[in-house]
């Protein structure tokens, strides 16, 4: 992705507006996750019920602990595992409760662009499918296209990655509640290993 674009998407991201941009797994459509109206239209354009709470992405550890109470435990799984997701119990009123009252969902992408995007914007990053709730998750720009057919003027920006590969969802672990969500490319047991045992 050259410069100049990644630098138009962060004005974009800073002015309050909507981008769909690749992700680890597929096409992702994101904000700033400090923006309540930008989260609002992201809700609108993915038709998604407004209980379901909204992932997240930070360029590092240290980003992610100005909003979440930091556990150790969550530094290993970080370290230990590229692209993991990890709940943890919400800290202040950064992030607005739509996205989650208490506790949040962060991860630390190893793709370039979304890491990139929340460097640079210096905030957090709504990343969820860029599809229309139900739709099969997107895994080029017309794939997104199609889904969202009704919405394109909502979208500020469409970073094209080409067709990205088809890579399992992130496991997410939920530290708050001391589950396991959804186990796909890192198993329960590599998990339970690295914890000592338990959650």
């Amino acid at each position: 992705m050259g410069i100049d674009n990644l630098e138009k998407a962060v004005k974009i991201i800073k002015k309050g507006g909507v981008i769909v941009y690749p992700t680890d797994t597929c096409y992702g459509i994101g904000c700033d996750a400090t923006n309540p109206l930008a989260i609002e239209k992201i809700f609108k354009i993915k038709g998604r019920e407004k209980d379901k709470p909204l992932p997240l992405i930070a360029s590092s550890i240290e980003m992610i602990e100005k909003y979440v109470f930091l556990e150790e435990r969550a530094i290993k799984l970080f370290k230990a595992f590229p692209g993991i997701s990890v709940a943890l119990r919400k800290k202040g009123n950064a992030i607005p409760d739509i996205v989650n009252k208490e506790k949040l969902a962060f991860r630390i992408p190893s793709n370039e662009t979304s890491k990139k995007l929340s460097e640079l914007s210096e905030k957090p990053i709504i990343s969820t499918s860029a599809n229309r709730s139900g739709d099969p998750s997107p895994y080029s720009i017309e794939e997104v296209k199609s889904s969202l057919k009704e919405f394109l003027e909502e979208i500020d920006l469409f970073i094209d990655g080409g067709v990205l590969d088809k890579n399992p969802p992130s496991t997410i672990v939920d530290l708050v509640d001391g589950t396991i969500g959804r186990v796909d490319n890192v198993k329960e047991k590599q998990i339970i290993d690295l914890l000592g045992g338990n959650l």
